[in-house]
């Protein structure tokens, strides 16, 4: 079976995006903020994808590197320990169960941040995700939404 290309779930993602918005805008009574939010956890699909368990270049990678030189060899270095633990369309392709993973996967790097900067200047990072849990929450249902496309396009 043919999977759907980078490109498909590129497309896939923008066109989530608007849907995702309105729906969050919808559920919130027209709260813009967690509107925003939710439209760029959807959006950060093209990014945060589950093909990041690919071990060569992603199409998140190809516009990184195209829109700002070098970051998208610095995503994919991020992620090649996650490409080297996870099997291509396993779990990191199930919607809410990869979309979890990968979250979990960058608080482990946030976290290695966290301490860096708390000892090198005195600041806490561990702050903000407790102040905005609901923010974080609504940009991780908006990232689920674009996996959830991943998925459909995978399988049919």
């Amino acid at each position: 079976m043919q999977m759907a290309s980078g490109r498909t779930h590129t497309s896939a993602t923008v066109l989530l995006t608007p849907v995702t918005a309105y729906a969050a805008w919808q559920l919130t009574g027209g709260d813009t903020a967690l509107t925003a939010i939710a439209g760029a956890g959807c959006l950060s699909g093209i990014f945060i994808s589950p093909d990041l368990d690919l071990s060569g270049k992603t199409i998140s990678e190809t516009l990184l590197n195209k829109w700002i030189i070098g970051v998208g060899w610095l995503w994919m270095l991020l992620w090649y320990p996650y490409a080297k633990l996870s099997k291509h369309r396993g779990c990191s392709h199930v919607p809410i169960i990869g979309t979890l993973g990968r979250i979990v996967y960058l608080g482990i790097f946030y976290i290695g941040i966290h301490f860096i900067f708390q000892h090198y200047y005195a600041t806490d990072l561990l702050i903000w995700p407790q102040l905005y849990w609901q923010q974080l929450l609504i940009f991780v249902g908006g990232l689920t939404v674009s996996d959830f496309g991943h998925w459909v396009l995978d399988k049919w």
